[in-house]
């Protein structure tokens, strides 16, 4: 297929708000074609607007909705350089008490979504000269997060499934890595502050940096890992989160001065160490 623009083109699922969103904007400042998909046409066509993209709607949980949009971006463009397989959905509920259907449609967005996105885009990106997938993680990845059962089974497999794709997709010239947010400052994440499942004051306490994330912030890793001076990095799993998931701070209140930072009050104190 011969490439209609000499631009690098870049396809945002869940581009419509949020995350995606501010992705999209990051990629057509760096000199993308971006395409931003959503399952809701006002969304998608709104953002596009924004970024001077080009909306399309895709149902990610939909094979033939896959389909026809990445076979109407090839149409239009002749290449793609660039997937970012961020579309989600979260639903809260003790373990327990988890709806089945509810289940399977949030492994069907996130990891199915994930999957059929890729499958579909892999003839597209074996062209390129710098292809590349970009999925959406989580500290759900990596922490047990309660009440969020779903959500954090289909980041979890978010992470195998890059490294698989990472593995076999390589000799191809795809690079496959995930990104993995921590707490940013998004609508799902207000959500869960509004609810009572999520606690801010716990939150920033368990965060090295003392604060949540930006979209932005997000955005730059999305950046890098899109471009060439990622050009030799593939299957990993970027954390942008603060340092939540490797804090092993669990000192008493004394031992915390004024900079956050755990200290020993002096020499004859207790040394607290792990072992």
């Amino acid at each position: 297929m011969t490439p209609r623009t000499t631009s690098p083109v870049a396809l945002i699922t869940g581009g419509g708000q949020g995350l995606g969103l501010a992705m999209a904007r990051r990629l057509r400042a760096d000199g993308f074609e971006v395409v931003v998909a959503d399952v809701d046409a006002g969304r998608s066509d709104q953002a596009a607007a924004e970024v001077s993209g080009t909306a399309l709607v895709i149902d990610v949980t939909d094979d033939e909705s896959v389909r026809r949009g990445v076979d109407t971006l090839a149409r239009q463009f002749g290449r793609l350089d660039v997937l970012i397989n961020n579309a989600g959905i979260i639903s809260r509920s003790n373990a327990e008490e988890i709806d089945s259907h509810g289940w399977q449609r949030e492994l069907d967005v996130h990891l199915g979504g994930t999957m059929r996105c890729s499958r579909q885009a892999f003839g597209l990106l074996r062209d390129s000269s710098n292809g590349s997938i970009i999925n959406l993680a989580s500290v759900g990845s990596t922490l047990g997060l309660p009440h969020r059962l779903a959500y954090t089974a289909a980041k979890s497999g978010v992470t195998g499934l890059t490294r698989t794709l990472a593995a076999e997709w390589g000799p191809f010239g795809i690079r496959v890595n995930a990104v993995a947010p921590g707490y940013i400052d998004t609508g799902m994440m207000r959500s869960g502050l509004e609810s009572g499942v999520l606690d801010e004051d716990r939150l920033l306490e368990r965060t090295p940096l003392r604060r949540f994330g930006s979209p932005d912030e997000i955005a730059s890793a999305a950046s890098f890992l899109a471009s060439a001076d990622a050009s030799f990095v593939t299957g990993i799993v970027l954390r942008v989160d603060g340092g939540i998931t490797i804090d092993g701070t669990f000192h008493s209140s004394e031992f915390t001065g004024v900079s956050g930072r755990a200290h020993t009050p002096d020499s004859s104190g207790t040394q607290e160490g792990l072992r």
